[in-house]
């Protein structure tokens, strides 16, 4: 109801809802804002997992025209539901197609369907505070993983009018930025002391693999040294400018 002031969590079985979720949101400085208060975190079943959040909106993503792969891996990882829907501290929203749950032939989500279809509650929608934060860093499922400079670099993107996403997961790597134009996407990495610290040629070996996986799917990769941030910020930013403002 007004003056809701808990916390708030998205949790869907599939990275790329998720993804989608979290870009849609870092797009709209309406949302930012008005959600940063709330310490939402959006993200998948199997990243949830120790966390929680006084309400939860779940996703089962079943609907007319899901993949029978899609459909394959709900119903072998049933745990993943109850996962979900333990992670709320107060009041769990289901948000999906009944219809499409009660035919799937995913046991678990039929049964939750049918149950939910025999229920005469009118739950309230949340309605979250208008409050004007939006050029914090956003929560992200991991903070301990994030440094004071990706936070201060953040705050000077978005000062710059630019919505990048942090903790943005692809395949197995978790992009410390993505930034998006249309189509084309842009992989920022913020390198630290600790990092170049433990430098070797293993690591070496690692980033390249992960720079090659990452530009096989169509991403463009920006490594910034943490002291290129703390020096040379107007010029990071004026990259990220430049490459948003090319054409090709």
């Amino acid at each position: 109801g007004r003056g809701y002031s808990g916390t708030i969590g998205v949790v869907t079985p599939f990275r790329a809802q998720a993804n989608l979720i979290r870009r849609k949101i870092a797009e709209s400085d309406g949302l930012s804002k008005q959600l940063a208060r709330s310490d939402l975190i959006v993200d998948t079943v199997h990243r949830f997992q120790g966390d929680e959040r006084d309400v939860m909106f779940f996703s089962p993503v079943v609907a007319a025209g899901i993949s029978t792969g899609a459909l394959g891996f709900l119903r072998s990882n049933g745990n993943l539901f109850n996962v979900a829907i333990t992670r709320a501290r107060s009041l769990l929203h289901v948000v999906g197609d009944k219809n499409a749950a009660l035919g799937s032939g995913v046991g678990y989500l039929a049964a939750f369907a049918e149950y939910s279809s025999q229920l005469a509650l009118d739950a309230e929608s949340v309605e979250v505070p208008q409050a004007e934060l939006g050029r914090d860093y956003p929560p992200v499922m991991h903070p301990e993983r994030v440094s004071d400079w990706e936070r201060i670099f953040y705050v000077a993107l978005y000062d710059e009018g630019i919505r990048p996403v942090p903790q943005y997961d692809v395949e197995q790597y978790t992009l410390d930025f993505a930034v998006f134009d249309g189509d084309r996407k842009l992989n920022i990495e913020v390198d630290g002391e600790r990092y170049h610290r433990d430098w070797t040629g293993e690591l070496c070996r690692r980033d390249q693999i992960r720079n090659q996986r990452m530009i096989e799917m169509g991403w463009e990769v920006k490594r910034f040294w943490v002291y290129q941030i703390r020096d040379q910020q107007p010029q990071c930013v004026n990259w990220v400018n430049s490459w948003l403002d090319r054409t090709y």
